[in-house]
């Protein structure tokens, strides 16, 4: 039996047919993995990926991002960090931030580009996807410091 993730569902394959017993589960454990950000005035609830499995799927496969929505990505350690937009219709904003939380830079990515974006430091600890211009209607720019978050 093999997990898979499709759709960002957990799912179980057993002769070719797919069993969504594991729905419900994983729902609850998603609900879990949600953090409060707090970015100058703002708040931002954050659907918090932490594994492999979580960032490669990212927010593929979606229709809509609530507008105060987003997902936040948790590195094992400060890396370059690379995006794409691969089965990604929204279009978004990628803030990558350091250990400390501060936003080091904000990039656009294109719904459905497969060409990666990436950091220019390699000091990226965490990066925050959201709709397309959340960061900039709200005057936020790198040195805004991010508080609330997951470790």
């Amino acid at each position: 039996m093999n997990g898979l993730f499709l759709i960002g569902i957990f799912t179980t394959e057993t002769s070719g047919v797919i069993n969504n017993s594991f729905r419900s589960l994983y729902f609850r454990i998603k609900a879990s993995g949600e953090a409060k950000l707090k970015i100058s005035d703002h708040i931002l609830t954050v659907e918090v990926a932490d594994s492999p499995s979580e960032q490669v799927m990212g927010l593929m496969n979606r229709d809509s991002l609530p507008a105060d929505r987003g997902m936040i990505f948790v590195f094992e350690e400060p890396k370059q960090a690379f995006f794409w937009m691969k089965n990604t219709s929204i279009p978004l904003d990628v803030a990558f931030l350091d250990s400390e939380g501060v936003i080091l830079e904000i990039l656009p990515l294109v719904p459905f580009e497969e060409t990666r974006v990436a950091s220019k430091s390699d000091k990226v600890a965490y990066a925050i996807e959201t709709n397309r211009d959340w960061f900039a209607s709200r005057d936020l720019k790198p040195g805004v410091k991010v508080q609330g978050l997951p470790k």
